[in-house]
Parts: structure tokens; sequence; C-alpha cells
């Protein structure tokens, strides 16, 4: 049987082959153990270090909650239907409340993964949906699995690509591009949101194509690019609460300006749900964790 990756609906490959029947709850005890692979031990062994690395990353800041927990559970409820393993749902309780023992296990997933790309793409993401359960995943869950994702051999754009469904914080600026934006708006590094889009609008009055119209061919191209690179770095500098932020429609299926309260469905599962009264910005799908609002030109791409 074909391991169907659910996440970005790709196909993660044919990793693991056919499968047998379940050795049973007691069998975790063996998952991690590297002795004769075969297909049916490889999955429960997949199963295994999965549940100990979402357990350690849960617990990398220093507490489990109840969201993690729930999310844990899901994940790997989603993991043994499409691998067709089927355990049992108190063998899956097993798992987690046993994924303690597993020592190393973000390492052993990272080895397990490492030579299956797709398959360590689709583990950064159960990875980001228990970082993000509880609220934005913080720094300390980021350095977890940008590590994470270095020892599974992915590159930075993979990771980025993986991740970009579910964190803002992962894609925000570095160093350098916020002090080149800074300079191609004219601003201090530290500048407020006030000064920002005082700058911003300035200089996209000066630059805008409007005022260049009637100009030569080759000035109008060159102001027309001034005002692209303007408005890419007050997008990069700006708070997202004041981008615009687009959804994709419960009943048709088409972005929309996301608005308070309104119905939305996600881009990745397709659960439909409302969005809240505030803070747009940070809706989740209560399903999959994915962000549901995003900023027009990825929303375009995900539709």
């Amino acid at each position: 049987m074909n391991w169907q990756g659910k996440a970005f609906g790709g196909s993660i490959g044919s990793m693991f082959g056919p499968w047998g029947a379940l050795a049973g709850a007691a069998a975790g005890h063996f998952f991690v153990d590297k002795k004769a692979p075969n297909p049916e031990k490889q999955g429960l062994r997949l199963l295994a270090v999965t549940a100990g690395a979402l357990y350690e990353l849960a617990g990398i800041d220093g507490r489990y909650t109840v969201k993690e927990d729930k999310v844990i559970r899901a994940i790997l409820g989603e993991i043994n239907q499409t691998i067709g393993s089927k355990l049992a749902p108190h063998e899956l309780a097993y798992l987690v409340d046993d994924a303690a023992r597993i020592d190393r296990s973000l390492a052993r997933l990272a080895a397990t993964v490492r030579e299956n790309p797709p398959l360590a793409r689709t583990a950064v993401t159960w990875l980001w949906r228990v970082a993000v359960s509880d609220g934005d995943g913080n720094s300390a869950e980021t350095d977890c699995i940008t590590a994470f994702a270095r020892h599974a051999g992915l590159a930075e754009d993979d990771l980025r690509r993986a991740s970009v469904l579910y964190t803002r914080s992962f894609s925000a600026t570095s160093d350098k591009d916020r002090r080149d934006a800074c300079a191609v708006l004219g601003v201090p590094y530290h500048a407020d949101p006030a000064e920002l889009k005082a700058a911003y609008r300035q200089l996209s009055q000066k630059y805008h194509p409007d005022k260049h119209a009637g100009l030569d061919p080759d000035i109008r191209a060159l102001t027309s690019e001034k005002f692209a690179q303007v408005k890419a770095a007050y997008d990069t500098l700006s708070d997202p609460a004041e981008l615009d932020w687009f959804a994709k429609q419960a009943d048709t299926g088409r972005l929309t300006p996301a608005a308070a309260e309104s119905a939305v469905c996600c881009f990745a599962c397709g659960l439909k749900s409302r969005l809240p009264a505030t803070h747009l910005a940070s809706a989740r799908c209560p399903a999959c964790q994915t962000l549901l609002v995003f900023d027009r030109g990825l929303a375009e791409q995900l539709v």
C-alpha cells in the first residue's frame, strides 16, 4: 500500500510497501528496534518515533498542554489510518502515554524520514501543527523544527514551503531583509508603525505609476519598479494586522477579503468554520491547525 501524504495533497511515495497484521500495544517497546526491518515494523516504528517526536516538541517549552495532546492524538490517528495499520484507539493512546520513554525521538524521526524528502516535509507539518496548537509557535519550537529539518536533510526553501500554511513567524524577516527594506523606505532599523506608514505614503505617492503616465516609457518602467520595491519593503516591515488578508469562501470556495465572523473554509482540509471577531491574521482551522487567511498573493497560489 502506498503512503498517501495528506499535507498539501501530495503523495509521499511508496516507502513501506504492503502491511500485515499489527502486533498490538506491546509492540511499542520494539518499534524503535532497528533489527530485522520489514514493512510492518517500519510502519510501527514510524508511528512510535512520531509520537515521541511530537511529545518531545510539545514539552520543549517546559509544559505539555491539553491542546497539544489533542493534536498529537489526531495526527497519530491520521497516520495510522492512512498507512492502513489500524491500531485500536487504546493502542494509539498507549503510544502517546509511553512516548516519553523513547529517547532522542526527534533525532530518530529525522533519521527515519531523511531518505524521503516528501515524507520529511510532511513530518515538518506534523511538528508545526503541534507547535501552533496552543498559539503561535514560540522561538524554542521554531528553533527545534528548524534543527529537525536540517537533520532530516531539508533545504531552507523546503522548510519554508512545508511550513507556510502553519506559521507566519517562520517567514518573519531576517535581519538582512529588515535592513534592506528599511533602506528602501529610508527609515531607521527600529522604526515604529507610524514612521513606516508615513515613509510608505510619501514614497508611494512619489513613484506611483499614475504620476508618470506622460513620461518616457523607460522612465515609467523605472518608477514602476521603484514603486514595487517600496510596496514590497512596506509589506516586509508591516505588522500582519495591518495587511490585507484574504480567505476562501465557505459556499463558493472563491477568494474574498477576510471579514470578521464570516464563513470560510480551510485552504488545506476544506473544513468550514467562521473567522473570529478580532485577530483575523491568527485564525486557524480547528481540524488541521492551518492559518485561515493569507495575503492575496499567497492565497491565490493556494486556491
